[in-house]
């Protein structure tokens, strides 16, 4: 193929390729409530087994509408990159003659495949695994002693600290239920257990605060903001799908002859060394994330490396037979 036409199919490719990302995008925003929903899910269900009000903060007018632009366009990215990754291959395709092209066919689809793995298992383990781990880092900082020492006793000026006389009083009952009641008259208060929340009846409506167990609130709250947040799942939602695609990296190199698998299994250490710092640039700066993301992309290298050999050496006894 001349250069000329290599060009113009490299540029039909990029402007299906942006069609594409276009569509995606247009689509995420129609659906752009449902897919908050879903990327906020494995947050809210994370701060609810660790005992915390699940929300997201709102810290700026503004921040909810940009947020949805932001999930509109990160998400379009994600959906579309499938197709992204098919206008790839079809372009490496057209380079290379007939015989080689049913290898692209194949590859394809694995790397569109491999994609969606990715994104999964972020949301699936990923996800929560982290989130988990920093809510209960977070935690873990108690609330100190705020008695006063004999210094600041001095310098600032304190409430009388002596003991409280003992008053005979009621104590007030709140009825612990599972969830709110049906029938309800203005005044009733109740406690539900499942959302840890207090509930008052009011003629116009519901009342209702958080509770926190323990006798102390913690000193760090893990409610974090909502733009924040959405790009963090979404870059990282991008970083994993395009991670997993080293099986499909390791297997064209070794089939194009570019590197050999000999050559990979003997540069193991320093593919383990690029791997550690490619999980460290697409990863936020945190030892977790980095290693649950470093780990599978070593384990799909080496089942890479399983798939070429295999390919090799169906190769080298095809030319053997003849």
């Amino acid at each position: 193929m001349p250069l000329g036409d290599h060009l113009e199919d490299l540029r039909k490719s990029l402007i299906r390729a942006f069609i594409g990302v276009a569509l995606g995008t247009i689509i995420c925003l129609v659906f752009g409530k449902q897919i908050l929903n879903i990327i906020c899910q494995p947050l809210l269900f994370v701060q609810a087994i660790n005992d915390l009000e699940p929300s997201l903060q709102v810290l700026a007018p503004t921040t909810a509408f940009l947020a949805f632009l932001k999930i509109g366009f990160l998400s379009g990215m994600v959906v579309s990159m499938p197709w992204v990754l098919h206008q790839i291959w079809g372009f490496v395709r057209s380079g290379l003659y007939a015989k080689e092209q049913r290898f692209v066919v194949m590859l394809a689809p694995a790397s569109i495949g491999l994609f969606v793995v990715g994104v999964l298992f972020l949301y699936a383990v990923v996800l929560p695994v982290v989130l988990h781990f920093f809510i209960n880092f977070n935690k873990s900082f108690g609330v100190p002693d705020l008695a006063p020492a004999g210094f600041q006793r001095l310098l600032l000026t304190t409430q009388d600290d002596s003991p409280l006389e003992a008053v005979d009083h009621e104590v007030l009952q709140v009825p612990l239920l599972d969830q709110d009641p049906d029938k309800l008259a203005n005044g009733d208060t109740w406690v539900n257990v499942r959302n840890r929340r207090l509930m008052v009846k009011t003629p116009s409506g519901y009342l209702s605060t958080p509770l926190e167990p323990g006798a102390n609130s913690p000193t760090m709250h893990s409610q974090f903001a909502l733009d924040f947040y959405i790009s963090f799942v979404l870059v990282l939602a991008l970083a994993f799908g395009l991670a997993f695609q080293m099986p499909i990296v390791v297997f064209f190199l070794a089939w194009s002859g570019l590197v050999s698998t000999a050559q990979m299994i003997r540069g193991r250490r320093y593919v383990l060394l690029g791997v550690v710092a490619a999980a460290a640039m697409l990863t936020p700066p945190d030892v977790i994330s980095q290693l649950l993301l470093a780990g599978p992309m070593y384990v799909l290298f080496e089942a890479g490396l399983i798939v070429a050999r295999f390919a090799e050496r169906k190769t080298s006894t095809e030319s053997e037979a003849k």
